[in-house]
């Protein structure tokens, strides 16, 4: 039996548009996971295959990572079941922890194929091929089935093998070249922002798919390819540049239709407020604000393009007004004088906003080894079908016996026969 004291099996009331879908879940980090977070937000069975050998990496490692991923910087005796990267991407997750390389492992995966709708990984193209795991052997199985692989880049060109994460694969894609200050040198988001991206086109693909199978009756390979679902986001650049138009000159915050277009300090520590003006009524309103009415007639900021040209001087007049006042009252004075404004939030600031508690954005989860804490939901909430966020994260091979046992139908003795056989694992090899 499983070591896990108190293994927790998934609640059945599940209202959301996927309730009755189930998901073979091989993917890990960031983009994978958050395609099947979203589907298990919106009601699919979710039931993630872990490696006690390599573990997802957002598990951090067996003697665990940096000291900020857990709750009160404690790692504890299991961290890879308090890390907070995981735990806030794999909530509502079934964990069943295989070493595919073991005999019986795949057999498994055949068995929960035979009566599941999709199976997704973030392997480099061919993984799941060259495990046994494909579309083409898997649709043997179950016509129906649907399998999604979310490499760095398409498979069949000169990339296919190349080896991407997040910060490199913006670069590919070009969204990097499109950031910098002025001086020529690209500069990245600074997180993973391919991630999202990747994932949330990973849950457009298989929605689409499951949408095709109630009509053809049948499954299908997709591959969503990490690089390309990013170009959807700059594809007005892409557009332009197809168009002979002239490159992009990246200049900090500030864009070539609206002046003044940047962040200014305010009260407090790298604290900011964001001001855009596309136009003269608001270039006015805004002088009005702050005091200048002058400014509105000065040759330098008389017309848009004069104040594109001087913005150096404009930051240091808006700069000296919004310095030393609160950020979100300076944006709201801003907005009600129809000036689009708003205050620079950090994560403390998104995280303690009442409207999100109020719409039910954060969600309070207790995991029975990282404790209570809230975790973020998604941006989208049906009338009919409601996702939600209902359950904590999934310890490690917390589901091993849930799975084989109830859904399944396996015996106890196979059970223990994959467990001693090294298939089936309750913790991560040392």
């Amino acid at each position: 039996m499983s070591e896990l004291a108190g293994e927790s099996e998934p609640r059945s009331e599940v209202t959301g548009p996927l309730a009755g879908v189930q998901v073979i879940d091989f993917t890990s980090a960031w983009a994978g996971p958050m395609t099947t977070r979203s589907l298990a937000f919106l009601g699919a069975t979710v039931i993630k295959i872990e490696s006690p050998v390599t573990m997802d990496s957002w598990r951090g490692s067996v003697h665990g990572a940096a000291p900020d991923r857990f709750p009160d910087l404690v790692p504890g005796e299991r961290p890879y079941n308090r890390n907070s990267y995981f735990n806030t991407q794999n909530h509502d997750k079934l964990s069943v922890a295989l070493n595919l390389k073991m005999p019986g492992a795949a057999d498994v995966v055949y068995a929960l194929a035979e009566t599941s709708d999709v199976v997704i990984a973030n392997f480099s193209p061919g993984v799941l091929d060259r495990l046994g795991l494909g579309y083409d052997r898997l649709s043997a199985i179950n016509p129906r089935i649907i399998t999604v692989e979310m490499p760095a880049f398409g498979s069949g060109g000169p990339m296919t093998h190349h080896v991407g994460m997040g910060m490199t694969m913006e670069a590919a894609c070009g969204m990097t070249g499109l950031m910098g200050y002025g001086d020529g040198k690209p500069v990245p988001t600074g997180t993973a922002y391919m991630d999202p991206i990747g994932g949330l086109h990973g849950a457009a693909a298989v929605l689409t798919a499951l949408v095709d199978r109630e009509r053809t009756g049948v499954g299908q390979r997709i591959e969503v390819a990490q690089t390309e679902a990013a170009m959807h986001w700059i594809g007005d650049e892409l557009i332009a540049a197809a168009e002979g138009g002239e490159p992009w000159q990246a200049c900090g915050n500030r864009v070539r239709d609206a002046a003044p277009h940047d962040a200014y300090p305010c009260a407090g520590t790298d604290e900011w407020v964001a001001v855009a003006v596309f136009d003269d009524d608001q270039w006015r309103a805004l002088c009005a604000e702050i005091g200048r009415n002058g400014l509105v007639d000065d040759p330098r900021f008389a017309t848009s393009d004069a104040r594109w040209q001087n913005q150096d001087d404009l930051a240091d007049v808006i700069g000296a007004w919004t310095s030393g006042q609160d950020k979100s009252a300076v944006a709201q004075r801003l907005q009600r004088a129809g000036v689009p404004a708003a205050p620079v939030r950090n994560g403390a600031d998104i995280w303690g906003c009442p409207g999100l508690r109020e719409i039910g954005f954060l969600a309070t989860l207790d995991h029975p080894e990282a404790g209570t804490h809230d975790y973020p939901g998604l941006a989208y909430r049906l009338e009919r079908t409601p996702g939600a966020v209902r359950r904590a994260a999934p310890r490690f091979g917390e589901h091993n016996d849930h799975v084989l046992r109830e859904v399944l139908g396996f015996s106890a003795e196979r059970v223990e026969e994959l467990r001693a056989s090294g298939a089936v694992a309750d913790r991560p090899a040392s």
